[in-house]
């Protein structure tokens, strides 16, 4: 059984529980599921924005650092005593020694002193002469190493390859000022002669990375978020987690990718150093807060959904315990008690139909005594009724011995006078169907036809043609005698000339039957015409009373709109013709006419 005829076949008061529950439930569930998905968004939104403005401060703070590294990597090319120095041919000079000796004093004591009180985060400097084997150096908590040579690091390659142009080169080990390699920032470029171009040297600018970590000390409080930082290389060069600098980028966002709808991950990237920021925020611990509005929520829809659940109870019983004890009294009532009332203490609608109900227990048994009356006169009267009817087979019988004392007397004209007039009375009475075969219909018009030829002396000629092909679909029953007749009654008058109906039935190109029936009487004005389209039923001394309008709103009404009747007397006195066109329908045999009875 459908879950719906189920739902219809429950008692008021379970209808009316779950039609209230649902009320309830519905609109509860449907709220608090848009507060809360409205409140996600809002806060995921608002959070993402707040970390995509973190990654840009952090961005400018570090964008301001690496272009303070790059611009004291500048400084050098304004120093044209320095220039001088790293162009210095020593092996022509009378003492070697001492002017390496006072040129190292001055590049270390005075440049890299400068250079350093210019930007204090420097944390060592170095310079790799193209002519000489000595290397300039000045830093912090230094140990040289002498057996060290970066010719063929990767770094120095990139440097050379660069030209004048800066290059950072992000987190990496300094082995050459220090016995321990240190990790550091670094920014190296090449000094070229600004005159002749010629290459002088190589000068590296180291910075420490735990400079980084002052710059974004405020970060360390969010313990909820992993912010880092990496180079070009890949290389994680900060990070809010500590173990991660120096590891490679792939190794914090494993954790990340196979699980990564737990994650948000805010990615941006530096025009000027060319390093990713990244802020990885974790779902469970971003959401803290809201998932605790969300247990509110639901314990609070838990709630009033159980309140809802009483007041749904309670209010249903309210209106179902009346019609109950009022459906209890009906079933009394259909047993035969009649002797019962319903309680009528309220002003709803229920109190109405108790005391509709009551009246109307008062009234039927009034009525069952009144009947009771009525049923003994009625017998007396059907009596009355049965002795005065008139068996139809008396008026056919009757008919029939007309006809043979006409036979018997010789009097044709009396017999097929008689003979039509019984096949007319016949399928007048004794079919009840609406719809009769073409043939059948066509049968009747011809008695008919004789009849009113008999009546009027013959004072008209009719052509009937009927179409073999269509005598068996079938037609609406008295559908062409009215026409029949109002050609007769009132088109054959006023004139002295011989009148002539034409009746002609078959089928038209789009496969209709069409049935025309023409005259060459007195016509009809148009308004007459309009009027007789209107007219329900016809003359009383007619046959059967059926108007024209009848029978064309009885062909709208069975066929459609599409067919109907169609009258036309343009030219008055030059006669009228009527087109009834309808579909092509065959007879079946459930609907034929039942066969005639013989008149005895």
């Amino acid at each position: 059984m459908p879950k719906w005829k189920r739902f219809r076949d429950r008692s008021i008061r379970q209808k009316m529980f779950l039609t209230y529950a649902l009320l309830i439930i519905v609109p509860l569930l449907v709220i608090s599921i848009s507060f809360y998905t409205y409140a996600m968004s809002i806060f995921e939104t608002r959070i993402v924005k707040s970390f995509e403005e973190t990654n840009l401060q952090m961005i400018s703070t570090a964008d301001a650092f690496v272009s303070g590294m790059i611009k004291s990597s500048e400084q050098p090319f304004y120093d044209e005593k320095l220039m001088q120095i790293l162009a210095k041919d020593y092996s022509k000079s009378a003492y070697e020694t001492f002017e390496k000796s006072m040129d190292f004093r001055y590049i270390s004591d005075t440049v890299f002193k400068n250079l350093m009180t210019f930007n204090p985060n420097i944390d060592s400097i170095l310079i790799y002469p193209e002519n000489s084997s000595l290397i300039y150096r000045r830093g912090y908590d230094t140990t040289f190493n002498y057996k060290y040579t970066p010719v063929h690091e990767p770094w120095y390659q990139q440097i050379i390859n660069n030209a004048e142009k800066p290059v950072l080169l992000g987190l990496r080990e300094e082995k050459q000022m220090y016995a321990n390699p240190r990790k550091v920032l670094s920014v190296g470029r090449v000094l070229v002669d600004a005159d002749t171009y010629q290459k002088l040297g190589v000068l590296v600018v180291n910075f420490r990375v735990e400079q980084l970590e002052k710059l974004f000390s405020g970060l360390d409080a969010k313990r909820d978020v992993n912010q880092f930082i990496v180079d070009e290389k890949g290389t994680v060069i900060f990070s809010t987690t500590p173990g991660m600098i120096g590891k490679n980028i792939s190794q914090p966002l494993s954790q990340i990718q196979p699980s990564s709808k737990d994650y948000y991950v805010v990615r941006h990237d530096s025009k000027v150093s060319g390093w990713l920021f990244y802020s990885v925020i974790h779902r469970n611990q971003l959401f803290a807060e809201i998932n605790k509005l969300r247990d509110f929520t639901a314990l609070l829809f838990v709630l009033l959904v159980a309140i809802g659940f009483v007041i749904a109870f309670l209010v249903s019983g309210s209106i179902s315990n009346p019609i109950r004890r009022l459906n209890r009294l009906m079933r009394r009532v259909e047993k035969g008690d009649f002797n019962v009332m319903a309680h009528q203490d309220s002003l709803d609608e229920v109190g109405h139909l108790s005391r509709s109900f009551n009246r109307m227990t008062v009234e039927i048994k009034e009525l069952i005594e009144q009947i009771k009356l009525e049923e003994k006169k009625k017998r007396s009267a059907e009596l009355n009724a049965l002795q005065n009817q008139i068996n139809p087979h008396f008026i056919y019988n009757t008919l029939s011995v007309i006809k043979w004392m006409a036979q018997a007397q010789m009097a044709d004209n009396i017999t097929e006078a008689i003979d039509d007039m019984i096949k007319v009375l016949s399928f007048s009475t004794r079919s009840t169907q609406e719809f009769v075969s073409i043939e059948k219909e066509m049968e009747f018009i011809r008695n008919y036809v004789e009849l009113l030829q008999l009546r009027y002396y013959n004072v008209f000629d009719c052509e009937i043609d009927v179409a073999p092909d269509v005598l068996h679909y079938k037609t609406l029953k008295f559908m062409v005698q009215p026409f029949v007749e109002n050609a007769v009654f009132h088109a054959f008058v006023g004139h002295d000339r011989p009148y002539e109906l034409h009746i002609r039935v078959g089928k038209t190109d789009s496969g209709d039957i069409q049935f025309i029936i023409c005259d060459n009487g007195i016509g009809i004005r148009q308004e007459q015409l309009q009027e007789l389209l209107q007219q329900e039923w016809s003359d009383k001394e007619t046959m059967n009373s059926i108007g024209i309008g009848n029978v064309s709103r009885r062909l709208k009404l069975h066929y459609g709109e599409k067919y109907g009747v169609v009258m036309d007397s343009s030219t008055e006195g030059e006669g009228t013709s009527v087109c009834i066109r309808i579909p092509a329908m065959e007879q079946s045999p459930a609907s034929s006419p039942p066969r005639k009875e013989e008149v005895v």
